[in-house]
């Protein structure tokens, strides 16, 4: 959904942008890194996750353009990781760098570093999901490992895809068959086979 922030508001507030990206590998919190691209630690309440412990993202953190629209499609980003921990390669090995999950929300913050939370006679001003989706593969440049650092490239889609993209499913019937494949015959004595008792050998 398109937000509708007023730029009258902003002004006044001297407000700017900040986005939260939170890159959670596996099923364990623990193992998610939290980033803002302030210049900042910023402690803030995210949907899904409460109240957390952002840190700043300056030279670590790329992202390709965000898009936000009503339509229903998919969409997909690329995250850039430089300089994170190596502990997070085998993670991303376990799982084949699939099903992690990436969150981004948007937020602004006014001149005094402040997040605005407030609310404008026009729009509501907060935090809220402004992207989410997961990784589909990754890529790691091992090549500062020795200093416990890597450069990581994470390809991720919208949750979306993964309902659009996914693959129906076929019962073992004769109809069901035909229409996935029209002309299929493979199932045609399937529901003989509930009835049938083949006699084997002498009574």
């Amino acid at each position: 959904m398109v937000r509708a922030i007023t730029n009258n508001y902003l002004k006044a507030e001297g407000g700017y942008p900040v986005q939260f990206v939170i890159v959670q590998p596996d099923s364990d919190v623990k193992n998610a890194l939290f980033l803002n691209t302030s210049s900042r630690i910023i402690t803030e309440n995210l949907q899904g996750y409460g109240e957390v412990k952002t840190y700043p993202s300056a030279g670590v953190l790329e992202l390709t353009a965000v898009e936000e629209t009503r339509d229903v499609k998919t969409n997909q980003i690329t995250v850039n990781l430089n300089g994170v921990p190596n502990t997070i390669i085998p993670i991303l090995k376990k799982y084949n760098g699939i099903g992690g999950i990436v969150t981004i929300y948007q937020g602004w913050m006014n001149d005094q570093d402040t997040l605005l939370s407030k609310m404008d006679t026009e729009a509501t001003i907060g935090t809220y999901i402004k992207w989410k989706g997961v990784i589909h593969s990754h890529s790691v440049d091992e090549e500062n490992q020795e200093l416990g650092k890597v450069k990581i490239s994470l390809e991720c889609k919208n949750i979306l895809s993964t309902i659009i993209g996914s693959t129906n499913g076929r019962f073992t019937s004769n109809s069901s068959f035909k229409r996935s494949s029209v002309g299929d015959t493979s199932m045609e004595f399937v529901a003989a086979m509930a009835t049938f008792n083949p006699k084997f050998g002498k009574e």
